[in-house]
C-alpha cells in the first residue's frame, strides 16, 4: 500500500472511539509511513492521547476544516454518516470517501461498503478496508487499544494510597450509570453485587463521571460494606485507574469498553436493546448478562457472575 494521508470521523462517544482504534492500527501496519489523522469531539479526543500510530487530533468544536484542507488527506473514513461529517468529507477534498452502504448517500461517498457482518464492532469497522482492496481477515490484532504513560499510572497509585488502597490490591471499578437510561441497571442491584465481590475479596471502587456523583452517592448510602468513590477523574485518570483493576463491572459504556483495551475481565449487564456480540468481544474473559433491566433479580445476575468468576478464575 502507498503512503497516504487518512482522516477518521467519529463524533459519537468515547466507547465509539475506543472501537475505532484497531482500524486506527491497522492503517499504519499497512504502511508506516500514513499519517492517520482522527476527527472527534473535545470531550472524547483525550482518549486518543499517547496513541502512537495518530498524527493529529481535530477537535470538531475547534472549526478545524481548513487545518484539514491543509493536510490534505486523500482517504476519509466517515463512521457518523451525519450532516456534519458529510460535510467534513467532502470539503477535505479527499479523492477516496469510504463510509458504510446506505440507500442515501451514493452521491456524497466514493465507496460504499455493505456488509452483513453482525459481530464485534471493532472487526466490523475494518470492513471499511475492503473499498482500498484489503482483506480485513488479513490483521491478527482486533483489540481496541488506549495508551497510558507511566506518569499517569504513578498518579493513579498515589490517589489510590490515599484512599488506603493499593494498585496491587484485588480492584473490581463499577461503572453503573449510562447516558442512556434504558441501558441501566437499578442502582440498588449493582450495589447489592459490589457488596457480594467485596465478600469475595475484592476492592471495590466506583468512579462516577461528571453529573452522575449524586446518583452514585445515593445508591452508595444503601451498601452493606465501605467501598471507594473516587470523584472527578478526568478521562486520562479513569482509563489509569481501570488499567490496574482485576474486574470491571457494569453497563455497556465507554468505561467497560476502556477496560477491554487493557485485557481487563469485564461482566456486563445488557438491556434487551443492546447486543453484546456487537459491543464485546467473544471472549471468555468478558461475560454478561442480558435481560428486561427493571425484572431481571439481582440472584439471577448474581448467578451468572459466580458462574463467570469461576470459569476464568477469578
Amino acid at each position: 500500500m502507498k503512503k497516504n494521508k487518512i482522516l477518521i470521523i467519529v463524533f459519537k462517544g468515547i466507547g465509539d472511539i475506543v472501537l475505532t482504534t484497531p482500524l486506527v492500527k491497522a492503517l499504519k501496519e499497512l504502511n508506516k509511513e500514513n499519517e492517520i489523522y482522527f476527527l472527534t469531539k473535545k470531550f472524547a479526543a483525550p482518549i486518543l492521547e499517547k496513541n502512537p500510530y495518530i498524527s493529529k487530533i481535530f477537535i470538531r468544536e475547534e472549526k478545524p476544516l481548513m487545518e484539514i484542507i491543509s493536510s490534505r488527506p486523500n482517504i476519509v473514513f466517515d463512521f457518523m454518516l451525519s450532516s456534519s461529517s458529510l460535510a467534513y468529507s467532502l470539503f477535505s477534498l479527499a479523492s477516496k470517501r469510504i463510509t458504510f452502504h446506505r440507500p442515501w448517500n451514493a452521491v456524497f461517498y466514493s465507496h460504499r461498503i455493505k456488509t452483513d457482518f453482525e459481530g464485534y464492532t471493532a472487526i466490523k469497522r475494518l470492513e471499511l478496508l475492503r473499498a482500498l482492496g484489503i482483506d480485513p481477515a488479513k490483521f491478527s490484532s482486533t483489540m481496541p487499544e488506549v495508551y497510558i504513560s507511566q506518569d499517569e499510572k504513578e498518579h493513579i497509585r498515589s490517589i489510590l494510597k490515599e484512599k488506603g488502597l493499593s494498585a496491587n490490591d484485588k480492584i473490581a471499578s463499577f461503572d453503573i450509570t449510562s447516558p442512556r437510561i434504558y441501558r441501566q441497571l437499578p442502582g440498588d442491584k449493582f450495589i447489592a453485587l459490589a457488596d457480594y465481590l467485596s465478600e469475595l475479596g475484592y476492592k471495590i471502587i466506583f468512579h462516577p463521571g461528571p453529573g452522575e456523583e449524586t446518583y452514585v452517592k445515593e445508591n452508595l448510602s444503601r451498601a452493606r460494606e465501605k467501598h471507594t468513590i473516587l470523584e472527578g477523574l478526568n478521562l486520562r485518570e479513569l482509563s489509569a485507574l481501570i488499567s490496574f483493576s482485576s474486574l470491571h463491572i457494569g453497563t455497556s459504556s465507554a468505561p467497560m469498553h476502556i477496560a477491554v483495551s487493557f485485557n481487563i475481565p469485564t461482566f456486563t449487564v445488557y438491556s434487551p436493546f443492546t447486543s453484546p456480540s456487537s459491543w464485546s468481544p467473544n471472549l471468555p474473559i468478558h461475560g454478561f448478562i442480558q435481560g428486561d433491566l427493571d425484572k431481571l433479580q439481582f440472584e439471577e445476575i448474581k448467578k451468572e457472575l459466580s458462574s463467570f468468576l469461576e470459569r476464568n478464575g477469578l
